[in-house]
């Protein structure tokens, strides 16, 4: 019996010893996961096609849960940056707002994290130009719309402190294929991929 109990007592210990640096290995391997709570993203970037497009955004990103999460993104858009007059035409303004929300999920590698989200949202858009020849009538024309927008935003993150580095490129769905399957409508989507380099701030 005693030998036994002798027997047992090693045991138990070894196990609690295991146990104990099982969870310990655990809590630094997620630890390693830059997982965060509420970030915020501020970045600059560009619409490359058919002409550059300077984009000025913020993303901030809840997560709920390890792999699912709520994003926000609002951008202003300053269209056609590095032409803004060609042939007497003259553009006064030129600009896009936009505010999409999403829901999306993440994967994690050590230093790193990768978002796929499905946004939605609204932008608006505004222009006006003037033509203005020395041989003719100075013309001006305005124009404004409000549209859907919808899309699928990649986010990655790289760093586990505080402040890290953070891109995203974003892709239209809209107006192909949710208003129309016409192929030709894919150039309104092109003309709407964006770019974004910036950093990251964890509030939590």
């Amino acid at each position: 019996m005693k030998t036994i109990s002798y027997l047992i007592i090693p045991f138990l210990f070894l196990s609690l010893t295991t146990s104990a640096a099982q969870k310990e290995s655990n809590e630094k391997t997620f630890k390693s996961y830059p997982v965060r709570k509420l970030t915020i993203e501020p970045a600059i970037g560009l619409n490359p096609y058919p002409m550059s497009d300077l984009v000025i955004s913020n993303l901030m990103q809840y997560n709920i849960k390890k792999r699912l999460s709520v994003t926000m993104h609002s951008s202003y858009t300053y269209n056609n940056a590095f032409l803004r007059e060609f042939n007497h035409v003259r553009t006064n303004y030129n600009y896009s707002l936009g505010q999409k929300f999403g829901i999306g999920t993440s994967i994690y590698a050590k230093r790193s994290s990768h978002t796929f989200s499905l946004m939605a949202g609204i932008k608006y858009d505004a222009f006006k130009e003037t033509f203005d020849h020395p041989e003719f009538e100075s013309v001006s024309a305005s124009v404004s719309s409000l549209s859907p927008d919808f899309g699928i935003m990649y986010n990655l993150k790289i760093g586990v402190k505080k402040i890290y580095f953070s891109y995203r490129m974003y892709i239209p769905l809209y107006p192909y294929p949710f208003l129309t399957s016409d192929s030709y409508a894919i150039d309104a989507n092109l003309a709407n991929v964006s770019m974004e380099f910036g950093v990251g701030i964890r509030l939590k």
